[in-house]
């Protein structure tokens, strides 16, 4: 019973920092449920960053980021590291350790979704979803007991907007503290106060408070916050500090 409501603690904690809601929540101890997730999650883009034969500096520092919004530190993120590593490797099959994890958090569940999330922001890095990620992100949302209609929602819904599409070397932080409304040149806490007061702008919740608000409406205030959230992460990565 114990080890049940740790657990439910565990992924609560890291649903909210993944979904943004509260980036600096505390992580409490996951146990397996922990163990699994991690691994499976840099298995995974390790598998998906290297499936074109190239890994960019751009993934590498979106897995940074993602190490850093799960508070990975010393011993659990040079598991991580390693995790990365193995899932490049040509011969390293994901599916087992999908497996492994929907017996924890699963099919369908909140953390599930946030789970394939995270894999489609990162094939976005690059621009777009290449043929071979877009077969082998569908065997994962099945694994996650996702269809692929539903596959193509939540890739659409996680899509960055056409002012924050992520390209390589400077112009991919240029636009991310563009989307931030920032200088360059801002110090790391107005990068934090942005980040909140652009969060809480756009946030839905806020919105449906108000009346005669349109499908439309919120479906845009989703996709800015998608934008916000990955523009913070990609500098917060570059700069190394926690997100």
């Amino acid at each position: 019973m114990i080890a049940q409501f740790t657990h439910r603690a565990y992924k609560r904690a890291i649903s909210d920092r993944l979904a943004g809601i509260s980036p600096g929540a505390r992580i409490p101890d996951g146990g397996r449920t922990q163990k699994f997730f991690n691994r499976t999650m840099f298995v995974l883009m390790g598998k998906l960053s290297k499936l074109d034969g190239l890994v960019l500096d751009g993934e590498i520092q979106y897995a940074t980021t993602v190490m850093q919004l799960l508070d990975l530190n010393g011993l659990s993120r040079q598991e991580a590291i390693d995790h990365f590593e193995l899932g490049k490797q040509t011969e390293t099959d994901v599916m087992p350790f999908l497996s492994e994890l929907v017996g924890c958090i699963k099919q369908r569940s909140p953390l599930a979704n946030l789970f394939l999330q995270v894999q489609c922001r990162l094939c976005f890095v690059k621009g777009s979803i290449r043929l071979k990620e877009k077969i082998l992100l569908r065997d994962v949302a099945e694994a996650l007991g996702f269809s692929k209609a539903e596959l193509l929602d939540i890739c659409n819904a996680t899509h960055l907007e056409a002012d924050f599409r992520p390209q390589h070397g400077r112009g991919f932080l240029r636009n991310a503290y563009h989307t931030l409304q920032l200088q360059p040149d801002a110090n790391d806490r107005d990068i934090r106060k942005a980040y909140l007061r652009l969060m809480s702008r756009y946030h839905p919740d806020k919105l449906v408070q108000e009346k005669n608000v349109s499908q439309e409406a919120l479906k845009h205030a989703a996709e800015k916050l998608t934008a916000i959230r990955n523009a913070y992460e990609a500098v917060c990565g570059f700069r190394k500090i926690r997100a």
